[in-house]
């Protein structure tokens, strides 16, 4: 299964908070207003993945996106060999 597909099927999409060289970047909302940033790297022949849970405060200025804080537990440089990505991805990324 395609990796946009993988995610997407943990209410995961593409985002567009940045830009990271050889990687995809989602984000999924959850109920409780923490976004949930994904992101998945190649590196080599593994794959790098990273999570952070993050929380959305607004600022007094209108004009400026929110300011996002981190919050929770992310998960940090996980390397994962190719062949077990979509397997490690469907068991992490239950829905919290």
């Amino acid at each position: 299964m395609k990796l946009s597909d993988v995610v997407a099927s943990h209410g995961f999409t593409p985002s567009t908070l940045g830009i990271i060289d050889n990687a995809k970047l989602y984000e999924r909302q959850n109920a409780d207003g923490v976004i949930e940033l994904l992101c998945v790297q190649k590196i080599g022949s593994a794959m790098r993945v990273d999570r952070q849970p993050l929380m959305a405060i607004a600022t007094p200025d209108t004009m400026h996106e929110p300011i996002l804080l981190p919050v929770g537990k992310a998960i940090s440089n996980q390397i994962i060999p190719k062949d077990r990505l979509e397997s490690y991805l469907n068991s992490t990324l239950a829905a919290a």
